[in-house]
């Protein structure tokens, strides 16, 4: 089991933590990075609905949790960078 950080990117950011069995892990961080945007996730993935069922299924109390292993960003790179050049 692995802890992933889930982020929204939206005004109010708020982040999630999930718990996932390894295997869901495996398919959403295969090359190694220690975070991904959805964009960066295959198109065939990002529309499986049962494979982000089994994403979801568990969120851990972040006041409990005992480390995230990866994050996930759900909003695009793009965004990221614009909010990095104008310092907001």
């Amino acid at each position: 089991m692995k802890n992933i950080e889930i982020v929204d990117g939206a005004l109010n950011n708020r982040f999630e933590i999930y718990e996932v069995v390894d295997e869901v892990f495996d398919r959403l961080f295969k090359n190694g990075e220690d975070k991904i945007y959805l964009d960066d996730v295959d198109e065939d993935l990002q529309e499986d609905g049962q494979f982000w069922d089994q994403v979801y299924v568990k969120e851990v109390d972040r006041h409990e949790v005992q480390g995230i292993h990866w994050i996930l960003h759900t909003h695009p790179r793009a965004k990221v960078s614009i909010v990095e050049l104008t310092g907001d």
